[in-house]
């Protein structure tokens, strides 16, 4: 068992720009479906904004509702030799198609085009919300292309949950009073398979376990940023080594009552990512 580092960012308060100090240089945690609400990076240069929240006529909790996803796949890219004005990101089918210009140099009249074409993994193709997909440009030359995707499994797992709402058993390990505010039924049906088991000394911890059986330690990252939980991984791909990186995100806020500047996590030798940290009750206010 491997256990990883947790890195721990702090969300500006919304009278904040953000700017390149925020979650690093390269933006890593910086989500722009979520992030956007506090005023655009300073240093952004957009390609695809993300769109404005439409309106749905599906019950569905506001934290599977749209512009706000719970997974995404990033590419990221190197353009410090291409012109940012000409980038233009799409999904055709299952293809990621990249275009943009060159730099003009003396020697050339015009810039040379060029087109990088990622053929989409098919975990990847199955779950992208094309029509929202976000690109931009970091201050450092990096293309960013956020692709949202949508956890059927989990919808359906909330939708069913939330029409047993009444008898909601399954809620009491996390105390016999919650907070109005936080959605347990999102939190509990989400892919994370949470659970709250007794500690020692009397005292509660929430347990969570997502899979990352093709991930190595090194290619993982767990982080805290306020009260949400983002696991990123890695993928190295052979096949296309000129695309540069890409990666999996999974994101979920926790519930009132974890205490995540104890959050631990470890990689287990089957490939299961396990995190815990201590949980106390919510205690209403009088």
């Amino acid at each position: 068992m491997s256990s990883l580092p947790v890195n721990r960012y702090r969300r500006r308060s919304s009278d904040k720009k953000l700017d390149s100090d925020t979650f690093g240089n390269d933006f890593e945690l910086f989500d722009p479906w979520t992030d956007i609400n506090l005023s655009a990076p300073i240093s952004f240069r957009w390609i695809n904004q993300p769109k404005r929240q439409k309106e749905h006529k599906d019950k569905i909790a506001p934290a599977l509702q749209l512009p706000k996803y719970g997974e995404k796949f990033r590419v990221k890219l190197d353009i410090s030799d291409f012109d940012p004005e000409t980038i233009k990101t799409t999904i055709e089918g299952r293809l990621l198609i990249i275009e943009a210009k060159k730099k003009h140099h003396h020697n050339h009249s015009e810039n040379t085009k060029e087109q990088k074409i990622y053929d989409l993994p098919e975990t990847v193709y199955e779950h992208a919300d094309a029509d929202h997909l976000v690109s931009y440009v970091t201050s450092n030359n990096l293309l960013i292309v956020d692709i949202p995707l949508r956890n059927r499994e989990h919808e359906q797992r909330y939708l069913q949950s939330s029409s047993q709402a009444s008898n909601s058993h399954h809620l009491l390990p996390y105390g016999q009073y919650r907070d109005q505010s936080f959605n347990y039924h999102h939190f509990h049906t989400s892919a994370f398979t949470p659970k709250v088991v007794d500690a020692e000394e009397h005292k509660k911890k929430l347990q969570m376990s997502v899979p990352m059986k093709n991930y190595h330690p090194e290619h993982i990252k767990v982080s805290v940023k306020n009260n949400d939980l983002i696991i990123q991984g890695e993928h190295i791909s052979k096949d296309s080594p000129y695309l540069g990186k890409t990666y999996f995100y999974k994101s979920i806020t926790l519930p009132p009552g974890t205490q995540t500047d104890h959050l631990q996590s470890h990689l287990t030798q089957d490939g299961h990512l396990q995190i815990e940290a201590p949980f106390t009750e919510y205690i209403p206010k009088n």
